[in-house]
C-alpha cells in the first residue's frame, strides 16, 4: 500500500471528510493543511514533511512506518519499546480524556503537549 493509500484508509476509519481532517489536525498540531493537501497526499501527488508525518502517526495513533507502507504493523514504536508502561499514568489520561466535563480544547492541548514533550525526548 502506498502512503496515500494508507493515509486515506486512516481517514475514513476515522470517519472524517478530507475537510474535517484538516481542521482538526491543524487545530491539533498547529498547522496550515487545506482539504487540497489532504486530497494530494491521499492522491500520493504530495508527501509530508517530517514534522507533519510525525504528526500523522500521532493524530492516526500508527507507526511512521506504517504510514509510509514499509511496515503492516500499526503500533507506534514507543509501544513497542516500553511494553511495561506505567499504568497509572495511562489509566489518568485515560479518564482525563473520557471525562464529559473537560473540554476538546483542554484535551487537544495536553495531547499537543504529550507529543511535543515525546518528541523532544528523541532528540
Amino acid at each position: 500500500m502506498t502512503f496515500g493509500q494508507r493515509f486515506k484508509q486512516l481517514r475514513i476509519e476515522k470517519n472524517l471528510t478530507q475537510q474535517e481532517l484538516a481542521e482538526d489536525f491543524n487545530k491539533i498540531y498547529g498547522h496550515n493543511f487545506a482539504k487540497s493537501s489532504i486530497s494530494q497526499y491521499e492522491n500520493d501527488k504530495r508527501k509530508p514533511e517530517t514534522e507533519a508525518l510525525k504528526h500523522f502517526s500521532l493524530y492516526f495513533n500508527v507507526s511512521i512506518d506504517y504510514l509510509l507502507g514499509v511496515s503492516n504493523d500499526r503500533k507506534l514504536s514507543v509501544l513497542k519499546e516500553n511494553d511495561k508502561l506505567d499504568d497509572e499514568f495511562i489509566n489518568a489520561a485515560n479518564s482525563f480524556f473520557k471525562d464529559e466535563n473537560i473540554t476538546r480544547d483542554k484535551k487537544d492541548e495536553l495531547f499537543k503537549e504529550i507529543s511535543r514533550l515525546y518528541f523532544e525526548s528523541l532528540k
